[in-house]
């Protein structure tokens, strides 16, 4: 059962996702210079003053969240057996990180489309993101059994998010299973490609 603090934490998210799609459809039917917080907000039926108490801007709420928080990819990784090598441990983590994204990934394409057309959007969250998602995993997939190098610790984590990716991509286009998609991604990996 929920807390009071999670179901607020859980409408408030409902909320700004609602916004965020509102914005997209406005950008993706009319144009980006139509999604007005004036106009998202009246989709999102809420005031502009309420709009501005979950995005600064209206670029920030055309720009899709990320799937995942650093901090929550670090706990899983420092769940995993002290001893596991990193390479098995990421693949556990991305297993889980492909599933989720797989089940939401239809709700993902209005987002993807706007990026297409305007990629001027996402170009400096997007680094921002990815900046603070290499630092953060790094450190715990250094310390991993088998990884020889900090090259070889950044190079693991770009492939296995690399690997998530590329399966997920793959199921949602041919209707496969995500799971058994990754196992082959892993094993090319494994195998030099």
């Amino acid at each position: 059962m929920e807390s009071p603090q999670q179901r607020r934490d859980r409408r408030r998210a409902e909320k700004r996702q609602a916004i965020r799609a509102a914005a997209v459809k406005i950008a993706l039917d009319e144009g980006i210079e139509a999604a007005t917080v004036e106009a998202i907000s009246a989709a999102a039926d809420i005031s502009p003053r309420t709009f501005f108490n979950y995005f600064a801007s209206k670029e920030e709420a055309l720009v899709m969240e990320p799937l995942w928080q650093p901090e929550e990819l670090v706990g899983m990784l420092t769940e995993r057996p002290a001893d596991e090598p990193a390479f098995q441990s990421l693949k556990t983590v991305m297993r889980t990180f492909a599933v989720r994204s797989r089940r939401i990934w239809a709700d993902l394409e209005p987002f993807m489309e706007l990026r297409k057309r305007h990629p001027e959007l996402a170009a400096k969250s997007r680094a921002a993101d990815e900046t603070k998602i290499m630092d953060t995993i790094f450190e715990a997939v250094r310390g991993r059994p088998g990884v020889t190098s900090p090259m070889h610790a950044r190079l693991l984590i770009v492939a296995s998010f690399g690997a998530a990716i590329s399966a997920i991509q793959e199921a949602a286009a041919h209707d496969g299973s995500v799971e058994d998609l990754l196992e082959e991604a892993f094993t090319l990996l494994e195998n030099g490609l």
